[in-house]
């Protein structure tokens, strides 16, 4: 039951304050005296929609409340405990309206939204207007009237909650088959990348010899250059090579060993000497013939180091959670795993 209404700077009111009693009140006046401005008023505490030119002229807000008795009304008293907004045996709903267009609304002094505040001004009173009920026109009441109608309220709810309970049935099944096209995406990515390890599977030493050709043939022409300056003077130098001077020197140590054959020994250490160079000559001379300074295998095989490099360091700060990586991978990316979602309706 409305027990009282406060009005404060709403419209053409500064402030009012009406009790009403149990049983019937009547509100008379004239023509434009504001009998409508008390229906106004209620109507914006149950959640109707507020407009900045309500408030009056000269003030910055209205504050409207409206106090209910809670003696007769158990279903606005259990919505209340539901929502944790129950104080005692009375209900207060207040609607503060501001100059500039903004509102606020209360139910028993917390902020709550409109939509609240409407709820459950439907369980705490009935406007009856001149042209219809109101409540006819909500869908709600229609089906609460039919349900009391037919003396099947209880066979109503009982409906509403298999309902509910299908539909949340809906919703899991929806959720589970998300799941499994889900986990049959990461089963096809998982079953991508372990083949591209298979397909990687580096052999021993491989890293080492990728390194190793690719240093030589970056370094090429540096390479060239350096040999061929070490060929010239160990054989190939026109002016002086160690070559034509152990000649020489062999030739000298010879004729020492026609006057002291004690010297022989040292012209088997030259005879020695010149045989290891020819030999490192002849080394040298054929490596110079052997270098590639082609441009695009070095670029190649850079491309080929940097991927074996990429992987070679995943692989060496991570080697355990690759292998656990490698064997989720074998044990998810069969479609065995993958269990088919059976729902129980």
């Amino acid at each position: 039951m409305l027990a009282q209404l406060t009005i404060s700077n709403f419209a053409i009111v500064r402030e009012l304050e009406i009790d009403f009693q149990s049983g019937m009140t009547v509100i008379t006046g004239e023509t434009g005296a504001g009998k409508s401005i008390a229906i106004d008023a209620l109507g914006l505490c149950l959640g109707g929609r507020a407009e900045a030119d309500m408030v009056r002229t000269g003030a910055t807000r209205a504050d409207l409340c409206a106090r209910f008795a809670l003696k007769d009304t158990p279903a606005a008293l259990r919505w209340l405990e539901e929502n944790q907004l129950e104080e005692g045996r009375e209900c207060l709903l207040r609607r503060v309206i501001s100059s500039d267009g903004r509102s606020r609304g209360f139910i028993n002094g917390t902020a709550v939204p409109l939509s609240q505040l409407r709820e459950l001004g439907q369980l705490l009173i009935q406007i009856h207007g001149q042209h219809a009920h109101q409540q006819l026109t909500k869908p709600e009441q229609q089906k609460s009237l039919l349900d009391s109608y037919a003396n099947e309220a209880a066979l109503a709810q009982q409906m509403a909650a298999h309902y509910q309970l299908w539909h949340q049935s809906c919703r899991d099944l929806a959720h589970h088959q998300q799941q499994s096209q889900e986990r049959a995406a990461r089963a096809e990515l998982l079953q991508y990348q372990l083949k591209e390890l298979n397909d990687f599977n580096p052999q021993a030493g491989e890293f080492e010899q990728i390194d190793e050709e690719y240093k030589r043939l970056a370094n090429s022409g540096q390479l060239l250059t350096t040999s061929q300056n070490a060929l010239a003077l160990l054989a190939d130098g026109e002016d002086v090579n160690l070559q034509s001077q152990l000649y020489s020197a062999k030739q000298l140590v010879s004729e020492l060993v026609g006057m002291d054959s004690k010297l022989s020994g040292i012209l088997d250490m030259l005879e020695e000497a010149t045989i290891q160079l020819t030999e490192a000559s002849d080394e040298l001379r054929h490596y110079c013939e052997r270098l590639d300074l082609d441009p695009i295998a070095c670029l190649s095989l850079n491309s080929a180091s940097l991927n074996k490099f990429r992987w070679r360091e995943n692989i060496t700060s991570a080697r355990k959670r690759c292998r656990s990586f490698i064997s989720h991978c074998s044990k998810n990316s069969s479609s065995s795993t993958i269990r088919p979602i059976r729902w129980k309706r």
